[in-house]
């Protein structure tokens, strides 16, 4: 799967998807301990959680405006004010991301280099997106992750994570992992090939499978994401779950368990 997508989306369904994420984000912060740790990433606090996304949506708009992007330079409320400063972020993002040229490049960050400014919306739509689910652990309110939204959390793990984190260097999983979902048409394909992960859109499934993970989007995107791993309900896992479990046990993204946050 290569790590630069082959199309730029169209902006307004993820500008969408950006906007709601960020409001359920802010009214959990709001309603939740600030000092309390996330279960779902214990390293983080609420209140650190926070200042991660409102930094995030800083940065972004920054770099899109044409400014120079220092995430750690954005000052960060200290107290109960956070939730508003996160969502008094999300208009002017949300505004310029609609009238900027969705092919202008501009500079990711972790040394992503230059790229489209239209990718930006999917891309901040899974950062939040997957935040909010942490995020919600601490009430253990969780609401549904749209399936389409889901579908774009996994596609973000092996385009942009995998490569760059897995690209070398990583112990064979022992087989091809198989992950299928149920309410929409994606499955994918992973397995371990002279040290490098390497990740497919399979739809019919490798001929090779040793295990198969079927859920819903929102399933397998909380299992890929290493939030939500085997046994739980509304996963099936056939198959030899010992592959399962190397494949989660690679690096291909931060484990939110045992991961220093960022």
């Amino acid at each position: 799967m290569s790590s630069a997508p082959a199309s730029i989306p169209p902006a307004t369904p993820w500008l969408v998807h950006l906007r709601r994420e960020a409001e359920r984000f802010a009214e959990v912060v709001t309603r939740s301990p600030l000092r309390a740790h996330v279960p779902a990433y214990p390293d983080f606090t609420v209140h650190s959680l926070a200042a991660h996304i409102g930094r995030a949506l800083r940065l972004f708009h920054d770099i899109v405006g044409g400014g120079s992007g220092e995430y750690e330079s954005v000052e960060v409320p200290a107290g109960e004010d956070i939730a508003d400063w996160v969502l008094s972020a999300v208009d002017p993002l949300v505004t310029l991301l609609s009238e900027v040229p969705p092919d202008k490049p501009v500079p990711f960050p972790h040394q992503a280099g230059d790229r489209p400014a239209g990718l930006i919306a999917p891309l901040l739509a899974v950062e939040v997106g997957v935040h909010r689910w942490d995020v919600e652990s601490v009430l253990g309110e969780h609401v549904p992750i749209p399936s389409d939204l889901a579908v774009q959390e996994v596609e973000s793990v092996f385009a942009n994570f995998a490569p760059r984190l897995a690209g070398s260097g990583v112990a064979d999983i022992g087989g091809t992992v198989w992950l299928r979902t149920t309410d929409t048409a994606a499955a994918w394909s992973a397995r371990v090939n002279d040290g490098r992960l390497v990740t497919e859109r399979a739809p019919d499934g490798p001929c090779d499978t040793a295990v198969v993970a079927t859920g819903t989007a929102q399933d397998i995107a909380l299992l890929v994401w290493k939030r939500a791993v085997p046994p739980r309900a509304g996963l099936e896992v056939t198959g030899s779950a010992d592959v399962l479990k190397r494949f989660l046990a690679t690096d291909y993204i931060p484990d939110p368990r045992t991961t220093p946050a960022h």
